[in-house]
């Protein structure tokens, strides 16, 4: 079997202005030892000042569970800009995924490198379990 890999005559060229979209992504794992006490604010990572976020995915692959937890869920933010506000990680396989606006149309001017953190707020304590993906796709 044999693949054809040319390029059509047709196919757009990038011009100088293009650029290549990357992506980071993020695991919370409690039970690993990933901090989940409510209205906390963890750090997961960075992103280059540079960065200009275009979308993003957040996925529940372990439900929050463990200890007197009944209802949970997170938000994310990139330099205290919110992309996901209320993911619910009580449940699993819940998912949001988005543009983000704000990033796209103004460029966000960041002075320094831009930090990506996440809050958890909870209806119990104690949470010992649950797993949620986070993946951030930007350009810089």
């Amino acid at each position: 079997m044999s693949f054809k890999y040319d390029l059509t005559a047709n196919q757009q060229t990038p011009t100088s202005d293009s650029k290549v979209v990357l992506c980071k992504s993020f695991k919370i794992d409690i039970a690993a030892g990933s901090g989940f006490l409510t209205a906390t604010t963890y750090d997961l990572g960075w992103l280059p000042k540079e960065a200009q976020v275009m979308s993003y995915s957040a996925t529940v692959a372990t439900a929050v569970s463990g200890g007197t937890v009944s209802a949970a869920t997170l938000a994310i933010s990139v330099n205290n800009q919110a992309l996901v506000s209320a993911l619910n990680s009580y449940t699993t396989t819940a998912v949001v995924n988005g543009a983000s606006a704000a990033y796209m149309n103004s460029g966000f001017p960041a002075t320094a490198d831009q930090k990506v953190t996440y809050t958890p707020t909870l209806t119990g304590a104690g949470a010992t379990a649950g797993v949620i993906y986070f993946n951030i796709f930007y350009v810089v």
